[in-house]
């Protein structure tokens, strides 16, 4: 395996980071690592742990927690 650090670190972005608890395909631990690769390249990272009940296709579901958590996301960047 790579070293995650080191393949963010050309990163210029601000990143949002959205684990489901329910995800068994991609667990919030592996959301974590990902955060903690971000944080050590000292990127601007949001992260937020859902509960849900769909697992990995959690995203593409009707949820309103999770469009308003995407929905303040996105307009708090500015252009």
């Amino acid at each position: 395996a790579g070293d995650l650090s080191a393949a963010f670190r050309a990163a210029k972005a601000n990143f949002l980071i959205v684990a489901f608890r329910s995800d068994w395909r991609f667990s919030p631990q592996r959301s974590q690592e990902i955060v903690k690769a971000l944080l050590d390249n000292e990127l601007s990272v949001t992260y937020a742990e859902l509960d849900t009940v769909h697992g990995h296709d959690s995203f593409l579901m009707v949820d309103p927690h999770y469009h308003a958590l995407m929905r303040a996301y996105m307009q708090s960047i500015e252009v």
